[in-house]
């Protein structure tokens, strides 16, 4: 399904710079002015997005007996609109001018920002947005250099809202994130040498507070690795997720957290491979996940694990190969990942990123794009 089908409108976000597939938007200046560029060339999409993800949640909180409707979903959300602007000001009046523009409640950004969370917030019977982190430390790659990975398993509804925005602020250091229509952010890489990548958990402990993605986006506008960590265990949170922390030292960071709980993984090894997908791996975490999982999440971490225990000087077209994006084959032969998870390439978003040298690899799907390179 594309939502952008039978609107009526053009796209405003055509004929820009498309990286591996997937179109590139850069906006510069104040928080306020990158707000506005940004909901003027995503109006339209914004739009029909909001609603859609509107009507998905309440009819997700409905099948497990909550009373929901527009009113109250947007008065749930403009509880976390205060600790939204407490956490990153800059952030927060960013979206502010982007509603403004979008012709679009602030509450409606929010939801796109946050739709997961609010899933885990009204205890709905959905599982997490699928998703496949992997670190490879200097040993193993072709660069010398760590690495870190985020392949993005997507509802194919949402493939025509997949960004890749470049935030270049007055302020503060530059960042390229992959985004929904300049909104939750999954994973992305700042000036300040930071990478950051997150896979969703689906937990029992939602609560109001911090969205997951905004804390995501606040990593992208820190200064050190020690500033990123300390806000990103800002809570409580509306959902949770297993967010991965990698600096160009190549020190690397784990953190699972639910809404009220929050746990740093033991990493003894820094430059062993570590895969992570839609489960928690500690515990403490486990104990406030949904039972209702993600059915791929343990078959993922499995097969990517098992190319990765083995990888020597891995180049990004044999990282894209594990997931079944390999350029010289395509869709010729089933990988081990789609026979194993029943995962299509189709509807992977890959992201490889090298905070070291401060560039990105990036490929949509196996047949509609190749594996580019862009520098921040």
């Amino acid at each position: 399904m594309d939502l952008w089908a039978g609107t009526g409108k053009e796209s405003r976000v055509s004929n820009l710079e498309v990286v591996g597939g997937i179109p590139l938007v850069s906006v510069i200046g104040t928080p306020r002015t990158m707000g506005a560029n940004l909901g003027q060339r995503f109006k339209p999409h914004l739009q029909v997005l909001s609603q859609y993800l509107m009507e998905q949640l309440m009819s997700a909180a409905r099948a497990v007996g909550a009373s929901i409707t527009p009113k109250s979903l947007r008065e749930a959300l403009r509880t976390s609109r205060l600790a939204s602007a407490a956490l990153e000001p800059s952030l927060w009046m960013e979206i502010e001018s982007m509603a403004l523009a979008a012709d679009v409640p602030e509450e409606d950004l929010l939801l796109i920002h946050g739709y997961g969370d609010m899933l885990s917030t009204y205890q709905c019977k959905v599982p997490p947005s699928s998703s496949t982190y992997l670190s490879l430390g200097s040993p193993h790659t072709d660069t010398g250099l760590p690495r870190m990975v985020l392949a993005w398993h997507l509802d194919p509804s949402l493939l025509p809202y997949i960004t890749l925005l470049r935030r270049i602020p007055s302020h503060g250091p530059a960042s390229l994130s992959l985004t929904l229509a300049g909104l939750h952010p999954v994973a992305g890489l700042s000036e300040a040498g930071m990478a950051v990548g997150a896979n969703e958990l689906r937990v029992t402990d939602g609560t109001s507070g911090q969205l997951m993605s905004h804390l995501i986006g606040s990593v992208l506008t820190a200064p050190t690795l020690d500033d990123a960590l300390t806000r990103m265990q800002i809570g409580p949170r509306h959902g949770g997720a297993a967010v991965h922390l990698l600096s160009t030292g190549g020190e690397r960071i784990t953190l699972e957290m639910s809404g009220q709980h929050q746990v740093r993984l033991l990493d003894p090894f820094q430059s062993s491979p570590r895969v992570h997908t839609n489960h928690a791996l500690h515990e403490d975490i486990a104990a406030w996940t949904s039972p209702v999982g993600e059915p791929t999440s343990k078959a993922r971490l499995e097969s990517i694990a098992s190319h990765a225990i083995d990888a020597t000087a891995c180049s990004p077209s044999t990282i894209a190969s594990w997931f079944g994006l390999d350029q010289r084959s395509g869709m010729e032969r089933p990988t081990r990942f789609m026979t194993q998870t029943g995962v299509s390439p189709d509807t992977t978003v890959l992201m490889i990123i090298d905070p070291a040298a401060k560039s990105l690899h990036l490929r949509r799907g196996a047949s509609s794009a190749s594996l580019d390179s862009v520098r921040l």
